[in-house]
């Protein structure tokens, strides 16, 4: 009875080794995924570092400088690095994992340095039925290269009936751009849907830092909530092989309501039935009476005809001479 289990077990293992061995690796020659995750956070944290003196080409030599520093630490040359990326950007399942290693370790080390307690990351604490709620629902990290199809990333959000008329709009997220030389560029684009059919459309370009886009209140209720980030394709001076990544991290979409608004909008609901009533007794007491054509008005507190009647004596003929 033992052996066959015994038998079953050896296929078993021998299966999953199998299976591992036929996993595709990175070739030898090429910068490996850990390794590859190690050598990009901290070229990222060489190219950071600040540098306010001289002229704007100097500053770009500096920088230059302590990204090379970062490609000895590893005993790697631009060369090398250079080749292992475009190896990269023809696997981009791999890069991606690679670069989402990158993003979280950046975020963590973000966040121990207090980066939560920016007034914009204590949004996500307030209690969803308030006046203001975190309301984006898709993945609070993005990465895009200026390669289609990974220079786009785009979003819809329907509004429900906790939206109300005069909400406002904040979106904002880190921002990190991973460029050996060259340009870098991107936008982020977010547009609203109003129950009358009408869009707003506001848009700002990215860069290394914090970036925010504001909706201001609108007196109509929003419907559904678009956008994008996009990032171009890079320039025709700019090398194609050079490395330029561009890291989203702790994006968050703010709703706010308007109390001023709500509450002009809730004293006109109620006080508007008794307006439009008193206006009407006053219209109605005030309609002067219409009288027919040879008719005089009489007052108000006249006697009543039969009586005035009574009270005029008949008309006598006129006597001859």
């Amino acid at each position: 009875m033992r052996l066959p289990v015994v038998k079953q077990m050896i296929l078993l293992v021998v299966g999953l080794l199998l299976l591992a061995a036929c996993k595709p690796k990175v070739p030898k020659e090429y910068i490996q995924p850990d390794e590859m995750e190690d050598l990009l956070y901290d070229y990222y944290v060489a190219q950071s570092m600040p540098v306010s003196f001289g002229s704007k080409e100097n500053m770009d030599y500096v920088r230059q400088y302590n990204a090379n520093l970062a490609l000895k630490k590893y005993g790697r040359t631009q060369a090398e690095l250079d080749s292992s990326m475009r190896y990269y950007y023809i696997n981009m399942e791999e890069f991606q994992k690679i670069l989402s290693n990158v993003q979280k370790r950046l975020s963590d080390e973000a966040l121990e340095l207090g980066a939560s307690s920016s007034e914009v990351e204590r949004f996500t604490t307030q209690s969803l039925s308030g006046d203001t709620t975190e309301v984006w629902e898709d993945s609070r990290q993005m990465v895009l290269l200026p390669q289609p199809p990974y220079n786009i990333q785009q979003f819809t959000l329907k509004a429900d009936t906790s939206y109300h008329q005069g909400d406002s709009f904040l979106m904002t997220f880190g921002s990190t751009f991973l460029v050996q030389s060259g340009s870098k560029t991107a936008w982020v684009l977010l547009s609203v849907r109003y129950e009358n059919d009408s869009i707003i459309t506001h848009h700002t370009s990215i860069s290394t830092g914090t970036t925010t886009l504001r909706v201001p209140p609108c007196k109509l209720k929003a419907e559904e909530l678009k956008g994008f980030v996009y990032m171009p394709k890079r320039k025709a001076s700019d090398n194609e092989n050079d490395m330029c990544v561009l890291l989203l991290d702790h994006v968050q979409l703010v709703r706010f309501h308007n109390k001023q608004f709500a509450n002009t909008s809730d004293q006109q609901t109620v006080t508007a039935p008794d307006t439009l009533k008193k206006d009407t007794l006053q219209h109605d007491s005030l309609k002067p009476r219409q009288h027919k054509l040879g008719e005089r008005p009489l007052p108000e507190n006249s006697i009543k005809l039969e009586n005035y009647q009574k009270a005029i004596k008949p008309l006598t003929k006129n006597r001859r001479l």
